[in-house]
């Protein structure tokens, strides 16, 4: 990538695997809290409850998209 206004060293491999780590790390709490609610509840009542559409979630939907948005266009570059 050639964007000459970051700093030196952004993409670096420290940077890179910090991020991956992050994200790794939001996945396992991701994933160890829908084995908890499976437990709990089980799987059917999970899967329900999990593809329903409540009024209070349409604006976290509505907020994720619109990041997913900006992460694509920032990622995408200057020149196409």
């Amino acid at each position: 990538m050639d964007w000459p206004w970051l700093p030196e060293g952004t993409f670096s491999k420290g940077a890179v695997g910090g991020f991956v780590v992050g994200i790794a790390f939001f996945v396992l709490v991701c994933i160890s809290r829908a084995v908890t609610r499976i437990w709990t509840f089980g799987l059917w009542n999970y899967l329900k409850s999990a593809f329903r559409i409540e009024n209070d979630s349409l604006g976290l939907i509505l907020l994720l998209l619109v990041l997913l948005l900006v992460t694509i266009l920032f990622f995408r570059g200057v020149n196409p």
